[in-house]
């Protein structure tokens, strides 16, 4: 005949809790990767750890607290001898050097682990030193996921004829960035959206696969000539070498009125027109409104 033993499974110790450092690392150091060395302060056990006699191991303690007369209350809290520990032992503190290990590609808030080196407790598994990275922000380059942005403002005569934009990239190379015969920038793109192009194989390594990269996205922003920049030569040379320029209107000076365009704020929309809560321009007297009789005009 066999035993039957029933009962839950055997739990091991408790786990320590992690140690978590913030980590600021720049833009260029994400992309090319690097090795910082760091040092950490920790509480590791001296000699062997014994169980603590006032609690017998169990980290809290039972004591009985009167609440009137003839009644007691027992109440648990934590052993003050063992800290809640259940077990009593001699500590001291250890500096250790880390090698963290910074891979391209990594992302903020990702996180580097040392197991098993936060604070020494007795019997209690060791918890984790935790390195979490926090992407600093970079002056030129914005950043998501495995993709770059960086903007560009060109000239109206860029934008039609052509640029040459020479850019230093995070690894220190020099890329030069041009638009294609023909190609015109445009002011938006469709929607009014920003109008951006890219360029393959220029924006972050990928994590765990750094030979593969993201996309370099610019974004563009075209600058006008400022009113009366222009003279009338230019204007006339313009209207001759650009398509679909202003055609003449015919048109009765006497039936048609000519108006001007003034600069504006679209924030100012709907904000036009007599202000106040007294309706238009003219407003209209009512007898029933003023309460009394006005003054009658009578016609003889």
């Amino acid at each position: 005949r066999g035993v039957f033993c029933g009962g839950g499974r055997r739990q091991g110790p408790r786990r320590g809790d992690d140690v978590q450092h913030p980590l600021k690392v720049s833009l260029e150091d994400l992309y090319n990767g690097k090795t910082v060395k760091l040092a950490v302060h920790r509480s590791v056990i001296v000699g062997e750890s014994s169980v603590c006699q006032t609690c017998d191991g169990q980290g809290v303690v039972m004591e009985l607290r009167q609440i009137a007369l003839g009644m007691v209350q027992q109440m648990q809290r934590r052993c003050k001898d063992c800290g809640g520990q259940g077990y009593s032992c001699e500590t001291k503190k250890e500096r250790k050097v880390l090698e963290v290990n910074i891979e391209k590609g990594m992302r903020h808030n990702q996180k580097i682990t040392f197991r098993g080196l936060a604070d020494e407790k007795p019997n209690v598994e060791t918890g984790d030193i935790v390195f979490v990275v926090q992407e600093k922000e970079h002056t030129t380059f914005k950043r998501k996921g495995a993709d770059l942005l960086i903007s560009k403002t060109i000239s109206l005569n860029e934008a039609l004829c052509g640029f040459k934009w020479l850019v230093t990239h995070l690894d220190g190379r020099q890329i030069l960035i041009t638009s294609k015969p023909g190609e015109v920038i445009k002011a938006e793109g469709p929607g009014g959206t920003p109008y951006v192009k890219c360029v393959d194989n220029e924006g972050m390594p990928s994590h765990g696969n750094p030979f593969v990269k993201g996309k370099l996205y610019v974004l563009f922003r075209v600058e006008f000539p400022s009113d009366g920049e222009l003279d009338d030569a230019t204007t006339t040379a313009l209207k001759k070498l650009l398509p679909n320029p202003c055609m003449d209107i015919d048109y009765d000076d006497e039936e048609v009125e000519e108006v001007r365009l003034e600069a504006a704020d679209v924030k100012a929309f709907g904000k036009g027109g007599a202000s106040g809560g007294g309706g238009g321009a003219y407003e209209e007297d009512s007898d029933d409104e003023r309460g009394g009789q006005g003054v009658q005009c009578q016609q003889s």
